[in-house]
């Protein structure tokens, strides 16, 4: 499952994957980010994975990219953090980072909440 709200007060995009979450539920997600038109064209992402489980290969890290890579096309730049907890969830979000990253697209893993934020927080943007 996975559910996002905008934190109006942080100014950030939080979202949880929470239990299984396919390769399917990640896709979904990743193309959402077209159809917000109300999300801040310069945006911070804070993805909360310490209670999800992935159901999908490696191998679908670069499908990911892809529809993310199409997605983000109208954003000035996106900031994205993900809270991880375990060693499964660490190695496919650091995977994941190396290949998504880019000048548009920063993206970096935490252990806490906090740090996140604190990372997310550093990147000021103009338009705020």
């Amino acid at each position: 499952m996975i559910h996002s709200v905008y934190n109006e007060e942080l100014k950030i995009l939080e979202t949880q994957f929470k239990d299984d979450v396919s390769m399917h539920d990640i896709v979904g997600y990743l193309k959402s980010f077209q159809e917000k038109t109300s999300y801040p064209r310069q945006l911070r992402t804070m993805v909360d994975a310490r209670d999800a489980t992935f159901s999908f290969s490696y191998k679908a890290l670069k499908s990911f990219n892809k529809v993310k890579t199409e997605s983000l096309k109208c954003y000035t730049i996106v900031v994205s953090a993900v809270v991880i907890n375990s060693p499964a969830t660490a190695a496919i979000s650091t995977l994941y980072g190396a290949i998504a990253r880019n000048k548009k697209y920063k993206y970096k893993v935490f252990s806490t909440h906090e740090a996140a934020v604190s990372w997310l927080e550093g990147f000021e943007f103009l338009d705020e």
